[in-house]
Protein backbone atom coordinates (compact mmCIF):
# COMPACT_ATOMS: atom_id res chain seq x y z
CA UNK A 1 0.00 0.00 0.00
CA UNK A 2 1.52 3.46 -0.95
CA UNK A 3 0.17 6.84 1.31
CA UNK A 4 0.47 9.80 -1.19
CA UNK A 5 -0.52 13.74 -0.23
CA UNK A 6 -1.22 15.35 -3.25
CA UNK A 7 -2.35 19.15 -3.84
CA UNK A 8 -5.33 19.16 -5.70
CA UNK A 9 -7.16 21.93 -7.73
CA UNK A 10 -10.91 21.82 -8.33
CA UNK A 11 -12.17 24.71 -10.89
CA UNK A 12 -15.76 25.46 -9.22
CA UNK A 13 -16.12 22.95 -6.71
CA UNK A 14 -17.86 24.11 -3.88
CA UNK A 15 -14.68 23.55 -1.51
CA UNK A 16 -12.33 25.32 -3.69
CA UNK A 17 -15.65 28.39 -4.13
CA UNK A 18 -15.95 28.69 -0.36
CA UNK A 19 -12.80 28.55 0.47
CA UNK A 20 -11.48 30.97 -2.18
CA UNK A 21 -14.42 33.34 -1.50
CA UNK A 22 -14.33 33.89 2.21
CA UNK A 23 -10.49 32.82 2.83
CA UNK A 24 -11.36 30.18 5.29
CA UNK A 25 -9.98 26.55 5.92
CA UNK A 26 -12.21 23.89 5.25
CA UNK A 27 -11.54 20.30 6.24
CA UNK A 28 -13.24 17.42 5.01
CA UNK A 29 -13.77 14.51 6.84
CA UNK A 30 -15.40 12.13 5.30
CA UNK A 31 -17.17 12.07 1.90
CA UNK A 32 -18.79 8.99 0.27
CA UNK A 33 -21.09 8.46 -3.28
CA UNK A 34 -24.32 9.36 -3.73
CA UNK A 35 -25.94 8.14 -6.79
CA UNK A 36 -24.09 7.72 -10.23
CA UNK A 37 -22.47 11.14 -9.96
CA UNK A 38 -22.41 12.55 -6.34
CA UNK A 39 -21.81 12.63 -3.10
CA UNK A 40 -22.39 13.16 1.29
CA UNK A 41 -19.61 15.14 2.39
CA UNK A 42 -19.02 15.80 5.95
CA UNK A 43 -16.83 18.63 6.63
CA UNK A 44 -15.61 21.26 9.59
CA UNK A 45 -14.84 24.91 8.13
CA UNK A 46 -12.58 27.20 10.96
CA UNK A 47 -15.16 30.20 11.25
CA UNK A 48 -16.53 30.42 15.20
CA UNK A 49 -18.31 34.10 14.26
CA UNK A 50 -21.89 33.44 14.12
CA UNK A 51 -22.81 35.94 11.71
CA UNK A 52 -20.29 34.70 9.31
CA UNK A 53 -21.44 31.24 9.69
CA UNK A 54 -24.62 32.37 8.41
CA UNK A 55 -23.32 34.04 5.51
CA UNK A 56 -21.27 30.90 4.53
CA UNK A 57 -23.90 28.41 5.29
CA UNK A 58 -25.88 30.74 2.79
CA UNK A 59 -23.53 30.41 0.09
CA UNK A 60 -22.71 26.41 0.53
CA UNK A 61 -26.71 26.16 0.09
CA UNK A 62 -27.05 28.48 -2.96
CA UNK A 63 -24.04 26.49 -4.80
CA UNK A 64 -24.83 24.57 -8.19
CA UNK A 65 -22.56 21.55 -7.02
CA UNK A 66 -24.91 21.55 -3.25
CA UNK A 67 -28.75 20.49 -3.22
CA UNK A 68 -28.62 20.03 0.85
CA UNK A 69 -26.89 22.00 3.47
CA UNK A 70 -26.89 20.88 6.96
CA UNK A 71 -24.82 22.23 9.64
CA UNK A 72 -24.32 22.81 12.95
CA UNK A 73 -21.54 23.99 15.55
CA UNK A 74 -19.98 22.32 18.27
CA UNK A 75 -19.39 23.18 21.83
CA UNK A 76 -16.09 24.41 20.63
CA UNK A 77 -17.44 26.81 18.02
CA UNK A 78 -16.78 24.97 15.31
CA UNK A 79 -18.82 24.86 12.37
CA UNK A 80 -19.29 21.45 10.58
CA UNK A 81 -21.99 20.23 8.04
CA UNK A 82 -23.28 17.61 5.76
CA UNK A 83 -23.37 18.60 2.37
CA UNK A 84 -25.56 16.36 -0.38
CA UNK A 85 -23.68 16.95 -3.45
CA UNK A 86 -25.47 16.46 -7.31
CA UNK A 87 -22.18 15.78 -8.56
CA UNK A 88 -18.81 15.08 -7.00
CA UNK A 89 -15.23 14.93 -9.54
CA UNK A 90 -13.12 13.72 -7.00
CA UNK A 91 -15.68 10.91 -4.86
CA UNK A 92 -15.95 9.71 -8.96
CA UNK A 93 -12.65 9.57 -9.48
CA UNK A 94 -11.35 8.00 -5.83
CA UNK A 95 -14.20 5.30 -6.20
CA UNK A 96 -13.23 4.22 -9.77
CA UNK A 97 -9.64 3.75 -8.38
CA UNK A 98 -8.60 1.68 -5.37
CA UNK A 99 -7.36 4.59 -3.52
CA UNK A 100 -9.20 6.18 -0.22
CA UNK A 101 -8.80 9.57 0.62
CA UNK A 102 -7.88 9.63 4.41
CA UNK A 103 -8.03 13.50 4.56
CA UNK A 104 -8.18 16.79 2.77
CA UNK A 105 -7.52 20.54 3.86
CA UNK A 106 -7.27 23.54 1.94
CA UNK A 107 -4.41 25.76 2.01
CA UNK A 108 -5.68 28.87 0.26
CA UNK A 109 -6.77 30.23 -2.48
CA UNK A 110 -9.43 27.28 -3.33
CA UNK A 111 -6.32 24.27 -2.79
CA UNK A 112 -6.89 20.93 -1.43
CA UNK A 113 -4.21 18.82 -0.14
CA UNK A 114 -5.41 15.35 0.20
CA UNK A 115 -3.36 12.45 2.08
CA UNK A 116 -4.38 9.90 -0.13
CA UNK A 117 -4.00 5.74 0.58
CA UNK A 118 -3.57 3.52 -2.74
CA UNK A 119 -3.63 -0.27 -2.92
CA UNK A 120 -0.57 -0.23 -5.69
CA UNK A 121 1.15 2.23 -7.66
CA UNK A 122 -1.05 2.03 -10.55
CA UNK A 123 -4.80 2.83 -8.75
CA UNK A 124 -2.93 6.25 -7.37
CA UNK A 125 -1.66 6.54 -11.13
CA UNK A 126 -5.75 5.90 -12.46
CA UNK A 127 -6.63 8.18 -10.00
CA UNK A 128 -4.41 11.40 -11.34
CA UNK A 129 -5.10 10.46 -14.55
CA UNK A 130 -9.18 10.63 -13.80
CA UNK A 131 -8.74 14.21 -11.93
CA UNK A 132 -6.72 15.40 -14.66
CA UNK A 133 -9.20 14.04 -17.48
CA UNK A 134 -11.77 16.36 -15.48
CA UNK A 135 -10.14 19.50 -16.08
CA UNK A 136 -8.48 19.25 -12.23
CA UNK A 137 -4.72 20.23 -11.88
CA UNK A 138 -2.73 18.04 -9.25
CA UNK A 139 1.14 18.08 -7.88
CA UNK A 140 1.98 15.09 -6.07
CA UNK A 141 4.10 16.06 -3.23
CA UNK A 142 5.38 13.23 -1.51
CA UNK A 143 4.89 9.02 -1.53
CA UNK A 144 5.76 6.48 0.46
CA UNK A 145 5.20 2.78 1.57
CA UNK A 146 2.74 1.60 4.20
CA UNK A 147 4.15 -1.18 6.47
CA UNK A 148 1.29 -1.17 8.32
CA UNK A 149 -2.50 -1.40 7.35
CA UNK A 150 -3.31 -1.04 10.81
CA UNK A 151 -4.04 2.96 10.33
CA UNK A 152 -6.09 5.51 12.23
CA UNK A 153 -8.68 7.23 9.79
CA UNK A 154 -9.26 11.06 10.16
CA UNK A 155 -12.33 10.15 10.91
CA UNK A 156 -11.41 8.12 13.43
CA UNK A 157 -9.17 10.32 14.87
CA UNK A 158 -11.50 13.19 14.78
CA UNK A 159 -14.10 11.27 16.95
CA UNK A 160 -11.62 9.43 19.66
CA UNK A 161 -10.41 13.51 19.88
CA UNK A 162 -13.90 14.64 20.36
CA UNK A 163 -14.79 12.05 22.53
CA UNK A 164 -11.98 12.53 24.90
CA UNK A 165 -12.34 16.39 24.79
CA UNK A 166 -16.40 16.13 25.95
CA UNK A 167 -15.65 13.14 28.42
CA UNK A 168 -16.99 9.94 26.49
CA UNK A 169 -13.78 8.36 28.16
CA UNK A 170 -14.21 9.94 32.03
CA UNK A 171 -16.15 7.62 34.48
CA UNK A 172 -18.53 7.99 34.85
CA UNK A 173 -18.97 9.44 31.24
CA UNK A 174 -19.75 12.79 30.93
CA UNK A 175 -21.48 12.58 27.41
CA UNK A 176 -23.09 9.64 25.76
CA UNK A 177 -22.96 7.88 22.49
CA UNK A 178 -26.07 9.90 21.21
CA UNK A 179 -24.91 13.20 21.94
CA UNK A 180 -21.27 12.81 20.07
CA UNK A 181 -23.03 10.95 16.98
CA UNK A 182 -25.25 14.40 16.41
CA UNK A 183 -22.17 16.15 16.28
CA UNK A 184 -20.79 13.85 13.26
CA UNK A 185 -23.99 13.29 11.47
CA UNK A 186 -23.90 9.73 12.08
CA UNK A 187 -26.45 7.09 13.89
CA UNK A 188 -25.16 6.08 17.80
CA UNK A 189 -24.61 2.31 16.82
CA UNK A 190 -22.03 4.13 13.97
CA UNK A 191 -20.17 6.32 16.21
CA UNK A 192 -19.85 3.03 18.62
CA UNK A 193 -17.69 1.67 15.29
CA UNK A 194 -15.85 4.44 14.62
CA UNK A 195 -14.69 4.49 18.30
CA UNK A 196 -14.13 1.08 18.96
CA UNK A 197 -11.91 0.70 15.44
CA UNK A 198 -9.89 3.75 15.71
CA UNK A 199 -9.13 2.93 19.66
CA UNK A 200 -8.32 -0.47 18.25
CA UNK A 201 -6.01 0.77 15.68
CA UNK A 202 -4.03 3.44 18.26
CA UNK A 203 -3.85 0.37 20.30
CA UNK A 204 -1.93 -1.91 17.88
CA UNK A 205 0.19 1.17 16.69
CA UNK A 206 1.24 1.84 20.43
CA UNK A 207 2.19 -1.45 21.07
CA UNK A 208 3.76 -2.29 17.70
CA UNK A 209 6.19 0.59 18.07
CA UNK A 210 7.41 -0.33 21.88
CA UNK A 211 8.06 -3.67 20.38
Amino acid sequence: MIEAVLEVNIPDGWVHDISANFDIPVRILDCIPFGDKGARSFVELECDDPEMQKIISRAIEKHPDVCKWESSVTDEGRMRGIALLTKCRACKAIMRSDCYLRSARTKGGGLVEWQVIAARESALAQMIDELKQAGCSIKLLSKKKLDDTNFVTKRQEMAILDALEKGYYDYPRRVGLQDLAKSFGVTASTMGEILQRGGRNIIREYFRTKM
